[in-house]
């Protein structure tokens, strides 16, 4: 793009489309924003346990499930006995993350209940259900032995990767 030289206007083109431009800018700007603000506002946290330690430890089995789809499949067949090819049909659905699938499997396995029966309930409760909503579908709750249960196998999953675990 080349300045013209000192003296020289800019003819019609360039400046009607600067004005296009600058007229789209200020129309989309407040629309962007007022976009991105509702958003925020109907957005659910990626995970609503009741446990704030529980959610922000399944954003990392997110990542690690990401990186590694095979190991955490073997992962959850090993420790939560739920079938590799349940947990890779879990992870292809649009609702699901590997700490979705992980919270289900170990949720079941808390309350002495198949992996299948919990992933069945939340989608029984619809989108708008969080886990603890599903989670009290089994007469588990935040505090409760079952949580308790959940917390120690995910300590216990994190500890494999050599964190330090502070619950």
């Amino acid at each position: 793009f080349r300045h013209p030289p000192h003296g020289r206007r800019l003819g019609p083109l360039p400046w009607f489309a600067a004005v296009v431009l600058a007229s789209w800018l200020l129309l989309a700007m407040p629309v962007a924003m007022a976009m991105q603000q509702a958003e925020g506002a109907v957005t659910p946290a990626p995970y609503a346990s009741g446990d704030a330690w529980l959610d922000g430890r399944l954003v990392d089995i997110d990542r690690y499930a990401a990186r590694y789809p095979d190991a955490f499949a073997d992962e959850l067949e090993r420790y939560a006995g739920v079938p590799r090819a349940y947990v890779a049909g879990l992870l292809a659905q649009p609702r699901w993350s590997g700490g979705d699938a992980w919270f289900a499997c170990f949720l079941a396995r808390a309350v002495q209940a198949t992996c299948r029966s919990v992933v069945r309930t939340r989608t029984r409760l619809g989108p708008e259900a969080d886990w603890e909503a599903v989670a009290a579908e089994f007469d588990a709750a935040p505090g409760s032995d079952a949580y308790a249960s959940v917390r120690l196998a995910l300590a216990e999953a994190l500890s494999d990767f050599g964190g330090a675990i502070v619950l």
